[in-house]
């Protein structure tokens, strides 16, 4: 990685839309000193969201089958009765099969987006002592999740090979699929090679917008990356 960033405007005119999808793939600091002169966050959002579409309803089987699974053998083993269950297995059933799980499955990830995008402000403005408006971080919170939107496709034909969700490129690749529920497998399936690119991608669009080193903004995108990790690692192994 790169520990200088080009910060200067760029000349020309601006990259039309497949150019910037291509360019955020293999030239990112160029590619986000156009959206750090244009940055509009509408045209990412209109792509994650129909990928995200697609992904519900190829991948809605499996998502479904494997929640039933979960939840049975969670209620299982905290004694729960079997009425209790059945009727617990069909609410859920009904809640997945119809259309609000589709809407849901594009809602959320917006509003992950949001949340990403208000707590890298907050790190750049205040911790690194940037200047950077929502609407540049959150441009560059959208384009740079294309990556992992990608990566979402990219899992759908061994998802529905394996009729499985447990499908990744992570260290948690290496445990059994019975570990699933501990913090340890949590954690390492975070510590996913998408997501390592992702932040390597993300933090060269921040430090263009800052007009900082990639490093120095490496550092925090990674800081906060890893407490997510460890936070949400320990969450679901609480919950599951």
């Amino acid at each position: 990685m790169n520990t200088e960033t080009v910060v200067e405007k760029p000349a020309g005119e601006s990259l039309n839309v497949l150019q910037t999808i291509i360019g955020v793939f293999t030239s990112p600091a160029k590619t986000f000193a156009r959206i750090d002169a244009n940055p509009n966050w509408i045209i990412p959002l209109v792509i994650i969201a129909a990928i995200n579409l697609v992904f519900m309803f190829v991948a809605g089987e499996v998502i479904l089958n494997e929640t039933l699974q979960q939840q049975e053998k969670t209620m299982m083993e905290r004694g729960v009765d079997q009425e209790k269950i059945d009727q617990t297995l069909e609410s859920t059933q009904k809640f997945m099969s119809g259309p609000f799980m589709k809407v849901w499955g594009v809602v959320v990830p917006m509003i992950i987006l949001v949340i990403i995008a208000g707590v890298m402000m907050f790190v750049g403005n205040v911790i690194l002592g940037g200047k950077a408006t929502f609407k540049k971080v959150f441009a560059v919170t959208a384009w740079s999740w294309l990556i992992l939107s990608v990566y979402g496709l990219i899992l759908l034909p061994l998802i529905l090979a394996k009729e499985t969700m447990l499908v990744n490129f992570s260290l948690a690749t290496f445990m059994s699929d019975e570990a699933r529920t501990t913090f340890l497998y949590q954690l390492l399936a975070k510590i996913d090679l998408f997501y390592i690119w992702w932040i390597a991608v993300y933090s060269i669009g921040l430090a263009v917008i800052y007009k900082m080193k990639t490093q120095k903004v490496a550092v925090a995108v990674t800081a906060v990356y890893a407490t997510y990790a460890v936070v949400a690692s320990a969450l679901a192994g609480l919950f599951s």
